[in-house]
């Protein structure tokens, strides 16, 4: 049952290993910026936790998450592009949530759940919906 929910190209498949990958990759991130909140300001830990993430996301992604798209240029730069936004985005919705009193500790899971539902979203209209040469 979970082996045919994995596998598929549809909203289900793509939603569950965008979460299962995604999962791992924020909890790593989510370390590091916890870590980095030892010696940098919340949003230097930020900015540099999220760079980290990306790395690792720009291996990972395309791989496990949108099982038979093609890796593209444009398809990598898109990426790029969707989580640079997340990335302003999130600095933003953080500072906001600062600046009102959240604690950074528990202000950068907001963070995480907003920019994740925007990403998932932007990702696969880019690995699924849209057609960069249409046959």
């Amino acid at each position: 049952m979970m082996k045919s929910l994995l596998g598929g190209q549809g909203l289900l498949g793509d939603g569950l290993r965008f979460a299962l990958v995604g999962a791992g990759n924020t909890l790593f991130t989510l370390l590091v910026f916890q870590l980095l909140l030892f010696w940098l300001s919340p949003l230097v830990a930020y900015y540099l936790s999220w760079a980290i993430g990306l790395a690792v996301l720009l291996v990972a992604f395309p791989r496990y998450v949108f099982k038979g798209s093609t890796a593209t240029a444009w398809r990598a730069a898109s990426t790029v592009a969707i989580y640079l936004a997340s990335l302003l985005i999130g600095g933003v919705l953080l500072s906001e949530l600062i600046a009102i009193g959240m604690n950074p500790r528990l202000g950068i899971l907001i963070t995480i759940g907003f920019t994740t539902l925007f990403n998932f979203a932007a990702s696969r209209l880019v690995y699924r919906l849209i057609r960069r040469h249409p046959a």
